[in-house]
């Protein structure tokens, strides 16, 4: 009687570890983490990656790469208050529905982006972009615009990053979507030209 091929445990132990990137950060998180949280052993980790850092690595950038599109698409009409409404949302709603995958790549792990493939789209390069023409418009504030895009998305990050580290209860973006009004009002104020 010949014996079935053991599934490939993969899929599980790419989900396990964005749950624990998530939780703990790339530096916080052992193979052993990550083999319990995916009910396999440490040797079923290595059969699929040579290393955590490569597990990690493959995991930044597939989903840094889907943020990246995600963002593209959303900005790719409208005018300058259309793209950085759209640029919030597009985040809200990505950490609304990957968010593992949003708090690893938007919030605990930058020291994997260098590594990223040639191409790779950039979210702050995006919003840049639609802060430059801004600023050729006179709608956007002057102001180095890799700054002011920096600022911009701080005001959309920091409350996740709030969401995600405060006391339970606290503060929830996850289920309650009342939050996005002021998140969006806050991140438009700080670039927009100020009128006299």
């Amino acid at each position: 009687m010949r014996s079935l091929p053991r599934p490939s445990q993969k899929d599980n132990i790419m989900r396990a570890a964005l749950s624990r990137f998530a939780e703990q950060g790339y530096d916080g998180t052992r193979v052993r983490h990550i083999a319990e949280r995916a009910g396999v052993s440490d040797a079923a980790l290595y059969r699929h990656f040579p290393s955590v850092e490569a597990l990690a690595q493959e995991l930044f950038a597939t989903w840094f790469g889907e943020f990246g599109t995600r963002l593209a698409d959303a900005v790719a009409e409208g005018d300058t208050d259309d793209k950085l409404r759209a640029v919030v949302r597009t985040v809200l709603r990505f950490y609304r529905e990957e968010p593992a995958a949003a708090t690893f790549i938007l919030l605990r792990q930058d020291s994997l982006m260098p590594a990223l493939p040639a191409g790779s789209a950039y979210p702050l390069e995006t919003v840049e972009a639609i802060i430059a023409t801004g600023q050729q418009q006179g709608l956007i504030r002057n102001g180095q615009p890799n700054l002011l895009a920096a600022i911009f998305l701080g005001c959309v990050l920091r409350p996740i990053h709030l969401a995600n580290f405060a006391a339970a209860g606290a503060f929830d973006l996850l289920a309650e979507t009342g939050h996005d009004t002021t998140i969006e009002s806050a991140a438009l104020a700080a670039v927009r030209q100020e009128t006299p």
